[in-house]
This record gives C-alpha cells, structure tokens and sequence, in this order.
C-alpha cells in the first residue's frame, strides 16, 4: 500500500472514531437499547420500543425465554420450525405479532420461531443457528433467511465502517438507542481460495473503547481488505488490489488494473465474489452440520424494496452467482425475488408504486404478510408431517379447542 493511500485510509478511518459517550451508552444496563453486546456475534435484541414503524408509529420489539422474538401465535404447541437471519427476519419496523413468522404459524396451525437480528450477515446469522439449535431451542425443521446486503456483511470485520457515520448517527438520535454494527467475527479468502473464519477485533466490551482511539483503528483496520475496497471508491486508487491477485485466481477471477474503470470493475467483481462464495460455503456447511444432527434447511431469500422495484422493471437479479451456487448445491430454498415480479404483473402499477405497497424500508405488516404466503406453499411441502392446517382437514375441534386425531 502506497504511503499517499495509506495517508487516505487513514483519514477514512480519523472520521469513523467513537465518542466514548456512545460506548457508555450501549453497555449501561439501565438505558433503553435496541440491542446488548456478545462477544461472539457483536450483539443480541434487546427489548425496546422504537419509532420506527408504518405511519409514524412505534414498534414494541419484545423476547421470549429463549431469547427469540416473542412468540404469540400456538405460543403453547411444540415448535419444529427456527428462522434466522438479519432484520427481514427479525422483521425489524413492525411490532410483534406482525411478522410473517406470526402471520404464517397462525396460518399454519403451529408456531415458528424468529431468531432473526437486524444487522447480521449470513456469517452470523448461521453463527447464532449453531448457538441455538445445539441448545435449548433446537428444532427439527431450521430456516436461514438471506438478504441481498447479508453476503457483504460476514466479510464486514466492522460494519459501522461501510454503512457510515451519517446511518450511525440516524440510529443514534433515536429515543431507544440502536448502537450495532460493532465488530464482530468475520470471513476472508486465502491465497488458495479457502474461506477463513477470523476472530472479533473487539471480542469484550471493555474492549468496545478501543473503538474511540484513531490509532487502534489504523493499526486493527488499516490493511483491511473491506476498508480498502471503501477508500477504493472515494478515491479512484485500486493498486491495492495487486496484493489479492492469487486469492482472486483461486476464485475464479483475473483483475485487470491497467486504468481506472477497469480497476473499479475489478475490485467490485472481486467483491462480489468473495461475498457470493462466502454465502455458498457458509450455506453448504450449516447443512451438513445440520444434517449430522438429523435437521432439514431451508433458505428463503430477501431483498431490498429498490431491487424488487428493478426486478419488476426487467432488470437483472444482482445476486445471479449465489442463486446459481443453491442449484448447483441442491439447496432448498425460496426465492422471493421472482415472486416478487410474478406477483408484480397482477397489478396496473409502476415499479416504484408497487415496491411502496409493502416496503418501509423494510416490510410494513402488509409486506410481511405477503412474504408469508410467498414461502408458505414450501413449508407446507417441507414440514413432515404437514402442519396441522393441511392435516385431519375434517377433525372436529376439542373442548380445549385443538383438532382430535
């Protein structure tokens, strides 16, 4: 890395420092917080309310026992079906009991459990399906739910840095503050295209002050691949990419940096594929952990309500390779994107007036249930035995109200 680069990434860096007031603030018990620090995932949900909701209201955002969001529908009935993922699985600015697992279990017959968590990448959503399903919350049937920006973010080593102070600061004006996107364990290719799982810069909360020091920024984040890329795209200098030509050879890749628009191209193509591979490894090997212990995946795919909007509009899907990667793995899944676009062709609408019937940045309760019944036809096919809904269709009910066999 070139000293006139370096002196770029270290400014890059000089305006991403923390005040320790907002360290304070995330690890006082007594403050309303949105989410708590783990040493392993960066951070959990935190009960809250926040005003973050469809027409200026607030969502209640509240947790059962076992630490997934709360649970209302058949809340008294065995659960065999986990979800995990980020916030469209968390399904983050609704309240409880207006997410599509809420929708879909009371549809079903049967609880689902939501152990989503705005933010995480597939990285760390799978990190917290290893977590729970080796504990109290094991299931049978167990549901990862990937998000366009979710393979980007298991290559984040500190997210904060790629989404901005501007979306930090957004988050931290809130009443409830919404301090994430903290460090947290993360992947990087080798030389030989191995996937590698690197550790937590900041794996204490002590440890989180760090965070307000520029130097242990440069020193911890100065050579960060991520950080590179980012400084890359203000600056127009891709040089730096001389050092992942091996990496990106073993991935399939040959960067060209003979000018500028070819090292863009290259450093984004390089990207992409470190983040689409990441996906395809990390999927591939949470199904044959799970397999070992007798469990069925399942993977539905999500995504951002501008590239539902592009879809509809006849645009190619941004994440072609990963969805190549699930044929070719013979993962189950279920691609919301093209029901997005089949559901889409029903309506005299603009692309841009159909992606405001469902999205508030993420779903409102209209788009969550939509989501639902865009995965339920799979669940149904998935589950074994069928949910109670598509079973004993002629049972009468009990006096306790539940349907005898």
């Amino acid at each position: 890395m070139t000293a006139n680069f370096r002196d770029h990434v270290h400014a890059f860096l000089a305006e991403a420092v923390l005040p320790r007031t907002e360290v304070d603030r995330f690890l006082d018990p007594e403050q309303p917080k949105w989410a708590r620090f783990d040493p392993e995932l960066g951070y959990l949900p935190h009960p809250s309310r926040v005003p973050d909701g469809v027409d200026e209201s607030v969502s209640t955002y509240r947790y059962g026992p076992l630490g997934e969001r709360l649970t209302i529908a058949y809340a008294d009935r065995p659960c065999r079906v986990n979800t995990y993922g980020d916030s469209f699985t968390q399904c983050h600015q609704v309240s409880d009991g207006e997410t599509w697992q809420e929708y879909l279990a009371a549809h079903l017959g049967e609880p689902v459990r939501n152990f989503g968590v705005g933010g995480y990448g597939v990285l760390q959503a799978c990190r917290r399906l290893r977590r729970e399903e080796a504990g109290a919350a094991s299931a049978e049937h167990v549901v990862l739910n990937i998000y366009l920006d979710d393979h980007y973010r298991s290559l984040d080593a500190y997210r904060m840095l790629r989404v901005g102070r501007q979306w930090w600061e957004r988050y931290q004006s809130l009443p409830t503050s919404m301090f994430h996107a903290n460090p947290w364990e993360h992947v990087r290719f080798d030389a030989t295209g191995a996937l590698v799982d690197q550790p937590n810069p900041c794996p204490t909360g002590e440890s989180l002050y760090h965070l307000c020091d520029p130097d242990f920024l440069m020193e911890t984040f100065g050579d960060d691949l991520v950080v590179h890329l980012l400084v890359g795209r203000l600056t127009g200098r891709w040089d730096f990419l001389a050092g992942h030509r091996e990496t990106a050879a073993a991935l399939g890749l040959d960067l060209d940096l003979g000018g500028h628009d070819a090292g863009a191209s290259s450093a984004e193509a390089f990207y992409d594929r470190c983040a689409f591979r990441a996906s395809a490894v990390l999927v591939e090997r949470t199904r044959r952990e799970l397999a070992s212990l007798g469990k069925r995946l399942l993977v539905l795919l999500s995504y951002p309500g501008g590239t539902v909007a592009d879809a509809c509009a006849g645009k190619p899907r941004p994440d072609e390779e990963f969805v190549r990667s699930l044929d070719d793995l013979g993962v189950e899944y279920v691609d919301s994107l093209a029901a997005h676009v089949a559901d889409y062709r029903a309506f005299s609408l603009t692309p841009q007036e159909y992606r405001d019937r469902f999205y508030n940045g993420h779903y409102t309760p209209a788009g969550n249930h939509l989501f639902a019944f865009m995965v339920k036809p799979r669940f149904v096919r998935w589950l074994d035995p069928v949910p109670p809904a598509y079973a004993a269709r002629t049972s009468p009910l009990s006096v306790h109200g539940e349907a005898l066999a």
